[in-house]
């Protein structure tokens, strides 16, 4: 499945420099309610779905990505008001999970307590359920294992491989040269395609700038 990664161009260039993705410990994800879409109005339940969030976030981290280079919120929230970056990879579609966006907190059903699969099913729904505010993310997450992750400091880090394999390269709207041109060059040569994104004429999404006198270069 091809799914896009969006930056402000500093972080987006050092990510095709040094080739490599940021993971995210799901406790540092900009959602507070993540992994806590549970109605949590019972004590009890509070207190077992924060246990459950800390066990899984010692674990594990995210790489988030989006369905789709177009929409416009995805530049402004995330790349930088439209002057940064969108780095298309093709990952595996077994390795990729959807969020589920929803209106209410999922409330468990009544056996949750006396049944194995009951109890699977819904840790497996809470790992993958937002609020619908966050729809327009179209989100597909891929999910490493903390321990297998390249560490620079308390950040970590996965290197491009066959699983998340680099096919484009849309530079923003508003995207300012980094005179980057040997790096555009090397990524060129081996078949990474670019492409400038602009605002469409006739609705609200992004599409390719077909101009080549208004062509962005890295």
């Amino acid at each position: 499945m091809r799914v896009y990664k969006f930056y402000p161009a500093k972080w987006g260039c050092e990510a095709l420099t040094k080739r490599r993705l940021k993971v995210s410990p799901i406790d540092e994800l900009n959602d507070p309610f993540e992994y806590l879409s549970l109605d949590l109005g019972d004590k009890d339940v509070r207190a077992w779905a924060k246990e459950l969030r800390r066990i899984v976030s010692q674990e594990n981290g995210i790489i988030s990505f989006s369905k789709s280079w177009k929409q416009p919120l995805m530049w402004a929230h995330y790349a930088d008001s439209h002057k940064g970056i969108a780095i298309g990879f093709d990952v595996p579609d077994h390795l990729l999970f959807k969020i589920d966006y929803v209106k209410n907190r999922i409330k468990p059903h009544a056996d949750v307590d006396h049944s194995q699969s009951a109890m699977e099913h819904l840790v497996h729904k809470l790992l993958r359920t937002k609020h619908k505010e966050w729809s327009y993310e179209d989100e597909y997450r891929l999910v490493r294992p903390l321990e297998n992750c390249l560490r620079e400091d308390e950040k970590f880090f996965s290197a491009f491989n066959d699983k998340t394999r680099i096919q484009e390269v849309i530079l923003g709207a508003r995207y300012q040269s980094s005179q980057l041109e040997e790096l555009e060059s090397d990524l060129k040569s081996v078949g990474v395609k670019f492409r400038t994104a602009r605002a469409e004429f006739k609705g609200f999404r992004m599409t390719t700038q077909r101009s080549n006198d208004l062509q962005r270069r890295l």
